[in-house]
């Protein structure tokens, strides 16, 4: 009889994750918004019939707006500039 020939037991392989895709040049990388905040955002976006990004833009641009304005005063001040302040009514 003949011998039987034992291969020694090999460990199963372990697939390799495939490696994260990196990002496209000039592709906008959208910004974690906590829990909360998100939910109070999407609350805000459906009594307004408008999407979450179309909010998160008009947010922005007012952030930009009053921003500018507040370093245009600022400015303004240090130079000894006079400063008419206009306040607009909301709309």
């Amino acid at each position: 009889m003949a011998a039987k020939s034992r291969s020694p037991k090999r460990k199963p392989t372990r697939r390799k994750r495939p490696a994260a895709k990196p990002a496209r040049r000039g592709a906008a990388r959208k910004p974690a918004i906590p829990g909360d905040l998100d939910r109070r955002l999407r609350a805000l976006a459906a009594k307004m019939d408008k999407t979450l990004d179309a909010i998160l833009l008009q947010a922005l641009c007012e952030f930009a707006d009053a921003w500018e304005d507040h370093f245009r005063t600022v400015t303004a001040l240090a130079d000894d500039e006079r400063v008419q302040v206009v306040v607009k009514p909301e709309t």
